[in-house]
């Protein structure tokens, strides 16, 4: 189990809005107060039928080291973490929890509203084909070696801890290159904040997903997302500029 103190999580995050950084050690990350684990850190997600400040209560129950929120809140037993964006600051400290994993390895970002998935694999078997040592982590699965993980629903980019996890896991197990599936929900809602694209692809672009986005600017917006990665510093997702070359 990884321990990593919470004042290194938050030492370099810009959003912060209280100033309590103690050392209360951290063993992971946990958006859903259901799943906590005793040594959490629990991330209270405002969302458009329930709101996770409700579960607080629930999750230090459950064990949880800490908490961080959107809303300023009365006393709590445990250190509470006043941020501006709470999706932004779940990938942030989840990657921030696993040291950053894409920052030792070149990420290739694929979006589109059809053929992602398909576009991903392929690109992945190519690379896997000029023996170099890739993972892929789409809608379907999270794959790297032999291991072959069920990513959940089959519809959207997996949440934040999940994809920074699995990408953790990558390079403990010497993968250099990974082809991460992007979609239009995932990026809105800021599942791969700070993760450092090197590539960015995109099939198409119809008229799709409405129903979520509202009207087609905002979907070509939330895809428009993985491209601005690419040049943003990495503390907002985009490459570090340590990184030259995608076949490094």
């Amino acid at each position: 189990m990884r321990k990593v103190k919470l004042s290194t999580l938050v030492s370099n995050y810009p959003q912060i809005i209280s100033d309590d950084f103690p050392d209360t050690v951290v063993t992971g990350i946990a958006l859903d107060s259901r799943h906590v684990e005793p040594g959490n850190l629990f991330v209270a997600l405002e969302g458009g039928s329930t709101d996770g400040h409700q579960f607080i209560p629930e999750a230090i129950d459950r064990g949880a080291a800490a908490v961080v929120g959107t809303q300023s809140i009365g006393q709590v037993q445990v250190p509470y973490l006043e941020v501006e964006d709470g999706r932004h600051a779940l990938a942030y400290l989840s990657a921030a929890y696993h040291g950053f994993p894409t920052r030792d390895m070149t990420i290739i970002g694929v979006t589109g509203t059809d053929g992602k998935t398909t576009t991903s694999n392929l690109i992945f078997e190519i690379l896997r084909a000029a023996g170099i040592q890739a993972g892929l982590i789409s809608t379907v699965n999270a794959q790297f070696g032999e291991r072959v993980l069920d990513t959940g629903f089959h519809v959207t980019t997996p949440e934040a801890p999940d994809v920074q996890r699995y990408l953790a896991e990558m390079v403990a197990a010497g993968i250099t290159h990974v082809v991460l599936e992007a979609t239009s929900h995932g990026l809105d809602q800021q599942r791969l904040v700070a993760c450092d694209f090197d590539l960015a692809v995109v099939t198409n672009i119809t008229h799709e997903h409405l129903d979520y986005h509202g009207e087609y600017k905002s979907y070509f917006a939330a895809k428009a997302k993985l491209f601005q990665a690419l040049t943003m510093p990495a503390v907002h997702g985009g490459n570090d500029g340590k990184k030259d070359s995608i076949m490094k």
